[in-house]
Parts: structure tokens; sequence; C-alpha cells
């Protein structure tokens, strides 16, 4: 749930302001040279905290205008588009006061009310420092204005329905503003700021959950992105960042080159190229110091994740669709039938390979028999439940995390039914006992939701009384379940 409603906010901000009314009142009184030299340093101060927070990066096409927008960014749900931030008042950022632009940052919410996908992150620029966020609204505004409208998001239904985005945001935005730990020192301070806010490592470099959501206990372990493992960075024992000493890794954050002929690849590279490497040493030794002393992500023991037991349904859909082959005991066939007990595919920190051999199937390979596509022979209910499973029997420790909604939008993708009608594809496939907590309010409430905070915290409290295990993923897979069905059989009758 979120810590604060966002009245603190709009008080802050009106505190902002009348200090800025006094500050006005009085700056007249020094002369103009003093004014300009100060708005010169803050828009310079403005522009290097644009180059922490790598803005280029996402806001840049290849070959376009800086800051202009349409660099793609590929998501598992499709690809979105950088906006344009200049100054253009057309397709840009021109008419933004600095109000709009502190909602999109902190709260991930634009000028005319649309939320923002976690793609920009927010999650971690809303604990800027004031100081930081008015320098770069100081620097946003000396970008020249370039009329450019990007290309428009390929995500599909109902993912492109930005209201979702609501009850995401109640569950996973928690906005506030960085604290130093007083134990620590000031490099180290600073080190922590610059990961964990401006440079938003944890965006890459930390797994999410089936909502999209960051697997917490898993922070800086590594990720896939955009095709990309994104490695462990978490100063585990067996990370580079561990093996390499702070200097060599400020180094290789400067320059891509590392010991043992290693060099940034794919995104990191780009990341270098436009952010890192124009950075100061100081800053980027001070992210080194504050990688090598983080402590290495714990995995969290399945018993503490609060997934429903689904355990006996999984073990039942095993006995009937998979026992013959892969045996009772998991451990398949020799040379004929690859085993599921210790296979690190199955006990990945996310079931999608599980999954995706579900719906798909295997072709045959060497003395490897072909397996089957199941994907119109079960459920996505029932395909959740094996998952999980296999992914806890026989010794396997990997969390059960697998679930209808992650099937269903795999299935889009591997092998859809072309039996389905057309918003029964679209949208996931829930139990109903699964469902009906999230309609208990009805549409037009979770409607209300999406705009309003009191409305949207009640549905959520109301869904957690009913199914008390369920995790901020599972409930946003319900309420974005609940809010897809009347909406996909508005756009896409049936015949």
């Amino acid at each position: 749930m979120l810590p604060a409603d966002g009245r603190f906010w709009r008080h802050s901000g009106r505190i902002a302001l009348l200090l800025g009314l006094v500050f006005s009142a009085t700056a007249g009184m020094g002369s103009p040279a003093r004014a300009a030299h100060a708005d010169d340093e803050l828009i310079a101060k403005g522009k290097y905290v644009a180059t922490e927070a790598d803005c280029v990066g996402c806001h840049s096409a290849p070959g376009g205008k800086p800051y202009a927008g349409g660099a793609p960014l590929q998501s598992p749900l499709g690809t979105l588009y950088g906006p344009n931030i200049t100054q253009d008042k057309q397709t840009g950022i021109g008419t933004w006061t600095k109000a709009d632009f502190e909602k999109a940052l902190r709260h991930g919410v634009t000028k005319d009310g649309s939320y923002l996908y976690p793609a920009m992150p927010y999650q971690n620029y809303t604990k800027m420092t004031a100081a930081d966020l008015d320098a770069l609204w100081a620097y946003m505004q000396t970008i020249p204005a370039v009329n450019n409208t990007p290309p428009k998001d390929t995500l599909p239904f109902p993912f492109n329905v930005r209201t979702g985005l609501a009850a995401w945001q109640a569950l996973y935005l928690q906005p506030g503003t960085f604290a130093a730990n007083p134990h620590k020192d000031a490099q180290w301070n600073r080190g922590a700021y610059l990961v964990e806010v401006m440079g938003h490592c944890n965006q890459c470099h930390t797994p999410r959950n089936i909502a999209m959501g960051f697997e917490n206990q898993h922070v800086l372990g590594g990720a896939q992105i955009e095709g990309w493992y994104a490695p462990d960075i978490s100063g585990d024992g067996k990370s580079q960042v561990h093996q390499w000493s702070v200097a060599q890794l400020a180094n290789y954050l400067k320059t891509g080159l590392a010991p043992d002929n290693v060099r940034a690849v794919g995104p990191m590279w780009e990341t270098i190229h436009d952010s890192l490497s124009k950075m100061t040493l100081a800053d980027l030794t001070a992210i080194a110091v504050y990688l090598k002393a983080e402590p290495a992500s714990e995995p969290e023991s399945p018993t503490k994740v609060r997934w429903a037991d689904r355990s006996s349904a999984g073990q039942i859909v095993y006995a009937n669709n998979c026992s013959g082959c892969h045996q009772a005991n998991g451990k398949g066939i020799a040379g004929s039938v690859p085993a599921l007990a210790g296979d690190g595919a199955v006990t990945a920190l996310e079931p999608y390979n599980v999954v995706m051999v579900m719906l798909e199937g295997l072709a045959p390979h060497g003395s490897y028999g072909a397996m089957a596509s199941f994907a119109n022979a079960l459920s996505d209910d029932q395909i959740a439940d094996v998952t999980n499973y296999v992914r806890t029997a026989w010794g396997n420790n990997a969390v059960p995390n697998a679930t209808p909604w992650a099937v269903s939008s795999l299935r889009k993708t591997a092998a859809p039914s072309a039996k389905n009608e057309a918003h029964e594809l679209l949208c996931p496939d829930l139990a109903g006992d699964l469902e009906q907590p999230a309609l208990k309010e009805g549409p037009e409430a979770l409607k209300r939701a999406a705009s309003d905070n009191a409305t949207m915290s009640k549905v959520i409290d109301d869904y957690r009384s009913a199914r008390p295990k369920s995790s901020p993923a599972q409930v946003v897979e319900a309420l974005s379940t609940a809010y897809c069905r009347p909406w996909a059989r508005t756009i896409f009758p049936r015949r």
C-alpha cells in the first residue's frame, strides 16, 4: 500500500511555493550579475543531474535530436518509445509547469493525468532531492524545442490501457526522499544515492515478478533486459563487482574496460557512453565503494512468499499428464526424457522457461524425444499449478510464483488457441475464486479507483481481506483482469 496518499506532496508544494515567493522578494536586492551567475550554476548543475539520470539515453532516438524522444525500449509486453521532453509546446513539455514536471518524476503521472509505465524509473526518481529536481527543471527549460512525435507504443490490449497502472502504482510506488545512512560516511551515501536514485541501477539489474514489480529479495542480483543479461552487481562473492578493486570498478564505469579482457556491451555500453563516462571520477568511485560494500542479495525462502498453496492441484496435473515420461520422482529417463528434479531451468528465479515448454512443447534432440504442447490441453490455472509443483517437488527449492496471468500472457505469443473468442484470448483466464474478490466493487468502482487513491485503497484492502495470502503481483493480476474483461467485451464483441 502507498505510505502516503499524496497530501504530503501537495502541502510541501505549498510550502515550497511560499518559500519561493519569499526568496523572490529578497533575491532582487542582489546584483543582476550575481543572479545571472547563480542561474548559470543551477543550469550547469541540472545538466549534470540529467547526465547522472541518463535522461538522454531514453529520450533520444538513434540519429535523432537529443531529448526529442523516439528511443525504443523493448519490454516483455511490447515496445515503448521515450517521449519528447524538449521545450516544444506541441510535441514536448513546453507547456509544463514545474509542478507538472515534479508530478511525473515523483508520482509517475503526466500533465494530462495519464499514468506512466514503470519503464520510466519514477520509482527511483521519487526519492530525488529537492535541490537536484530544481536544478534539473532549470536545465530542461534550456533544451531547444524540437517538433517531433515519437512512434506510438506497441503494447497489446489490455496493457495499452494506462488506467490499469493505478493498481500497480498503489502496490509498488513508494514516494519519499532519499535518507542518508547516518552509520555510513559521505562517500558511501553519495554512492547509494547515485545507484538507488539517479542511476536507477535496479531497473536493469534486479529481476521483476509477473506483474513487473521488483523482486526486492534479489536487489541488483541480475536480470534479463531487452534480450541481454544484466549481471549480478550486488556484491556477491561470485560477481565481478566483488572481484574487482574499487579503482578497477570505477575505471570500468568510466571506460567500459576491465581486467581479464572484459568490456561492456549492449545496454551497459550505452549507459557508459551516454551517462557514466561523463560523470566525475569522485562520483564513479563513490558508486564503486557502495556496490562493493553492499551485502549480497539473499534468496527468499519459498515458505515466506505469500503465494496461494496449490501444490495438491499441481501434483494431480503432473500425475495425469507428465509422470509417464518424467516419472513420479521427477528424474526422467536417462538418455530419453530429461529430469526435472534439480534442473536449473526449472528452479530459475522466474518460471517462464517451464511455462513456455508447456505451451510450445519441445522438438526432438539427439536421443531425446519430442514433447507435445499442452497449450490446448491444459488451462492457464492448470499450467500455473503444475509449474509451481515441479518447481517445489523432489527437493527443488524454487519460489512457486507461476500465475494464471503469466501463463495467459505467454500463451498469446507462444501458442494462442484459435478456438478462444477475442476477449478470452486477450484477457487472463483466472479461476473464479481469484477473480471474484476483485469484482466485488464492480467495474465502475475500479474505474473510479484509477483516479482516486481512497477508492483504490479500499478495493485493494477488500481483495486482500478475501485472499490474505495474495502477493502484490497477484493483486495486480486480479484487478487488471477485472478491468480487462468489461473493456474487452466492448472493444471485441462476440460474433
